[in-house]
């Protein structure tokens, strides 16, 4: 964005300044001369972060854009006026030029130090950026998305469905309950009528998790981010329900669905509406006092399964490969008579039975669980509990014998409980804190841990005491597991006098009397906690765990408060934003063997941590620290080293010389390591961090073979670059970024990239190497192709998923034309795996991309290629079709004449988005066909497109999916939708 905008406006302001220079004190440079050194240092730095902070800036538009191609999403306000200032920057740089014009100027430049004050400020914008966390919100445009659920059970279960969807289509009810026991399926109900409704509805459906430990603020603020209202930064609860109020009644034909409400909740401080016009409501609970006291309309009774129903439900769960014999069935169908008819019991029960045919282990299932339930007819919460308590004691195999230890599984399924009810925990979070806990075997490899840790996981969802969620992020579905509540229940009954979880409710620190000694592990995570006051002291002889992280506002912890906690292992602080400093009594926790400290924005003071001798993981990156802390260089047991802290001025001389056992090491791009130590680690399994040139990368990759395991690695090579971003905190991959290096004279040990970077090189001899899946190619001059055809149509491309070519202002295509032009005779697709295609800022860039060579991609985003008039060739075929693209955007192509694309060749087009194209006249081809369908379109944006006659010359397009229509400055579209669809439905449309 900035970038290319700054760069000769200071190129320019430095040699007029020169020259004026020049001018003006021939007489007493002299004297100036101190003043002149300091004024060409500032505009040096102030030019350098100006590249930065543009390159930064349009990472960040980037990603919004791509976030709001989908219409579900919004920018933050936050980031917003970020780039507001980011504008403002680059206009007091014109003026700052515009000044060094004038006459008289240059000596009050120089007293003022102005680029010196941009500098500041520009170094401040950098390091606001790297603290944004999500850049988008959820807006009122998204409809929702469909829920994972399990299957419908019982011909009661679909009578109530199709109950619940008559009253909701009849539109004379405004407001229904769904009451039943814990575990009868009031949720899996609710996730299918949301489902339905997304389905065959146009109305928005909002879905929000109340659970037993709630507050008015925190449904408030659960239902402003999926609604898009802002409330952020409001107090008062009666203003932020005006607001909720004022938004939901704008949306039509909507459904609010609040699950698991377990006491009367003011319907008005969440800002409902109470209409059938605009929003209706679907609770469910298990009170049908919560029922009365809401006053809902309706009241649907969820009951238990009928004899064969259960039966039914418990097959399908155990899923034997083999079937059972027939007497072996008898006793199961006996076993799961015993669950009552609640779904949630059959399920458990049947998943801890998965694989067991045997009759005598049918037996003894069978003896245990008579001896655990009452016998009486139906189910209570009791029996519930020790239905559950069955499946968790079979976790052990050994779960007969008279020892109360538990084993790993078991541990790991309890540790779940300490996060906050109904969350969906990242399954990368459990895995490290299983390790942190040292729950799984500390005498394996780091990524042995790492796959232990996901295969205990994947046991435990197999016996159905997790469940398996995904959840989207900006970089796609993110796998988490959750407990049901009455699952965690039990967790947490197991675990009665030794575990205190207080997660998601407190805003103050429990008071010493809860503190009881007997506790081994206490969670206080994602709370408000703003300070524990000095003096408290917990006594906790026994304490081995103490999880703080997530409580952002917390400032100040005393020096009292670890004095009792002798034995603690495990202490997380992580994303405590406000901390500034750790007490120095943390320093007397010798058995400590974790301290996280992640995201700790603030954090500067760390004390002497050298009588630590039992710690395996440190971790303060993201903190504010300035220097490596004390007695890090004496922790000789340390495993995981996390030290990516933008503000560290330096790494001590030697520091891993003594930390020969360090297994991960996390180390700033800003800050170039000194190879031979890194080399000296032999079991090193992860790393991340700079290295000087190609020739230190070749070292480093030379020595991993006399390590012990192989090293995934993410190591930037050459100058610094702020403009890399790379996700740090996991390393499973090899990832490699290129800066400033000359390319032609040296050859880069590169097998095994999955990533690369490449930027302000020379020369591209490995752009392909195998099983490269991601290329980013940005700011190489003189850059052509990025295969010569010397190098010929290398099935090495054929592993690329995503290519990003980035201010190639010399770009003329992807391949040298000698090869694309016998395309017609190739055998396979040059880019058979490439799914995102990204060209930006290529201004010399003609190409025309082959089409039989990107058979599966999806994704294609070009803008500012001043060239560029056609995209796509055929090659010589018939077909010109994609058949699975989801996203066009082209912008800022002035040249463009056509895309090159048959629009009955793209079949799951999701969004298309053209803009700023002056020569366009119609977006696809397939002139001759009356109709076509395009069942899948979503979003249409037609922007500043002066000849544009329509999508496709001649052909009428039907289009029923689409929920977004925005038309901008298409004047030979004559008012016009180009495409046809059913307007009865609620969409969203803009003709300007």
């Amino acid at each position: 964005m900035l970038s290319w905008f700054f760069e000769p406006i200071l190129t320019k302001l430095a040699e007029l300044f020169m020259s004026k220079l020049v001018e003006q004190t021939a007489d007493n440079a002299h004297n100036n001369v101190n003043s002149i050194k300091d004024f060409e240092l500032n505009l040096k730095a102030l030019q350098k972060n100006l590249k930065t902070l543009g390159a930064k800036a349009y990472d960040v538009e980037e990603e919004i854009k791509n976030s709001e191609r989908s219409g579900r999403k919004k920018r933050k306000r936050e980031v917003e006026e970020w780039l507001e200032e980011v504008r403002s920057i680059e206009k007091q740089v014109v003026d700052l030029g515009t000044q060094v014009e004038s006459e008289g100027f240059i000596m009050r430049l120089m007293d003022g130090g102005l680029p010196a004050k941009l500098n500041d400020e520009v170094d401040r914008l950098i390091e606001q950026s790297r603290n944004f966390g999500e850049l988008v919100l959820d807006v009122c445009g998204s409809r929702g998305e469909k829920l994972l659920t399990n299957g419908m059970v019982g011909e009661a279960f679909n009578e109530n469905l199709e109950m619940i969807l008559t009253l909701l289509e009849s539109r004379k009810v405004s407001s229904i309950s769904v009451c039943g026991m814990g575990g009868v399926g009031k949720t899996t109900l609710a996730k299918h009528i949301r489902n339905r409704l997304l389905h065959h509805s146009r109305g928005h459906v909002i879905w929000v998790t109340i659970s037993q430990e709630f507050s008015v603020s925190t449904v408030q603020d659960k239902i402003a981010s999926l609604i898009g209202a802002d409330i952020v930064g409001e107090d008062n609860e009666d203003i932020r329900a005006g607001r909720l109020h004022t938004t939901l009644s704008q949306m039509k034909n909507s459904v609010l669905i609040l699950d698991d409400v377990w006491e009367n909740i003011d319907l008005l401080k969440v800002g409902w509406p109470f209409s059938v016009k605009c929003c209706r409501l679907i609770i469910t609970t298990r009170s049908l006092e919560v029922c009365r006291q809401i006053s809902c309309q309706k009241v649907i009774q969820v009951k238990n399964l009928h004899h064969h129903e259960t039966w039914e439900l418990f097959h399908e769960t155990l899923r034997n490969e083999i079937e059972l014999d027939s007497s072996a069935e008898k006793i199961a169908r006996s076993v799961a008579e015993l669950c009552g008819g609640l779904p949630l019991a059959i399920v458990i029960v049947a998943g801890s039975m998965r694989g067991d045919r045997a009759i005598h282990t049918w037996r003894d299932a069978y003896a245990e669980l008579t001896e655990r339930v009452s016998g009486n007819n139906g189910i209570g919460d009791g029996d519930v509990y020790k239905l559950l308590k069955y499946s968790f004691d079979r976790l052990n195999r050994n779960h007969h014998s008279q020892s109360n230890e538990f084993n790993t599984l078991q541990h790991c399924f309890l540790h779940c409980a300490l996060y906050p009810e109904d969350e969906e925990i990242l399954k990368d979070r459990l895995v490290k804190d299983f390790i942190s806990g040292g729950l799984v075997d500390e005498r394996k490899t780091r990524r042995a841990q790492v796959e232990q840790g996901h295969s205990i996981l994947d046991k435990l969802v197999n016996v159905c005491l997790l469940e398996r969620c995904v959840v989207p992020d900006m970089f796609g579905p993110t796998e988490c597991v959750k407990m049901h509540d009455l699952v965690r229940g039990m967790a947490l009954k197991i675990c009665e006098g030794k575990h205190m979880v207080r997660a998601s409710v407190e805003k103050e620190i429990p008071k010493e009397i809860e503190w009881a000694k007997d506790l081994e592990r206490v969670s206080l995570m994602y709370n408000g906690i703003r300070r524990i006051d000095e003096g408290i002291s917990p006594d906790c002889p026994k304490l081995s765990t103490l999880l703080l992280f997530g409580n952002y506002w917390l400032e100040f912890i005393p020096d009292s408060f670890f004095s009792n906690m002798h034995v603690l292992q495990t202490l997380d602080f992580s994303y405590c934003a406000n901390i500034t400093m750790l007490p120095k009594s943390v320093c007397a926790l010798k058995c400590l063997k974790a301290l996280l400290l992640r995201s700790c924005f603030k954090l500067e003071n760390v004390p002497y941590l050298g009588e630590m001798k039992e710690l395996r993981e440190l971790d303060f990156s993201k903190t504010a620290i300035k220097e490596v802390p004390r007695g890090v260089e004496e922790l000789f047991s340390l495993k995981f080293l996390a030290m990516d802290v933008c503000k560290l001025k330096t790494l001590p001389r030697g520091l891993f010389l003594k930390l020969g056992n360090l297994q991960h090491l996390e180390l700033p791009f800003h800050i170039q390591v000194v190879i031979e130590e890194i080399e000296n680690l032999k079991l090193l399994e992860e790393f991340s961090g700079r290295v000087k040139n190609v020739n230190d990368f070749n070292t480093f990759i030379t020595s991993l073979g006399s390590r012990v395991h192989d090293t995934c690695y993410t190591i930037a090579v050459g100058s610094y670059d702020k403009s890399f971003q790379a996700i740090r905190g996991v390393c499973y991959i090899k990832e490699l970024f290129l800066s400033e290096c000359n390319l032609k004279d040296e050859r880069v040990l590169a097998e095994g990239i999955v990533e690369l970077t490449i930027s302000k090189c020379e020369g591209l001899s490995i752009c392909f190497v195998d099983g490269l899946k991601r290329l980013k190619i940005q700011f190489c001059g003189g850059m052509e192709y990025i295969l010569k055809s010397e190098a010929g149509l290398s099935s090495q491309m054929s592993d690329l998923e995503e290519i990003v070519l980035y201010g190639l202002d010399d770009m003329k295509g992807l391949i040298e034309k000698g090869e694309i032009g016998a395309s017609a005779a190739l055998t396979q697709p040059v880019f058979s795996s490439l799914t995102k295609l990204r060209i930006d800022k290529c201004n010399k860039n003609k190409m025309r991309i082959p089409i039989s060579g990107v058979p599966n991609l999806e994704d294609i985003d070009m803008k500012e290629c001043e060239e560029i008039e056609e995209i796509f060739e055929d090659g010589g075929t018939s077909s010109l079709t994609l058949p699975k693209l989801k996203t066009l955007w082209l912008d800022e192509l002035p040249r463009l004449r056509k895309v090159g694309i048959l629009l009955s060749g793209v079949p799951n087009l999701k969004t298309i988005h053209v803009s700023n194209c002056g020569e366009i006249e119609d977006v696809f081809d397939d002139e001759g066909k009356r109709s076509l369908v395009l069942p899948k379109l979503h979003q249409l944006c037609l922007e500043e497109l002066p000849k544009l006659k329509s999508l496709c010359k001649g052909t009428t397009i039907i289009c029923n999916s689409i929920e977004f229509v925005s038309i901008t400055k298409c004047p030979r579209l004559m008012k016009k939708l180009p495409v046809l669809v059913d307007l009865a439905g609620p969409r969203p449309i803009r003709y300007y």
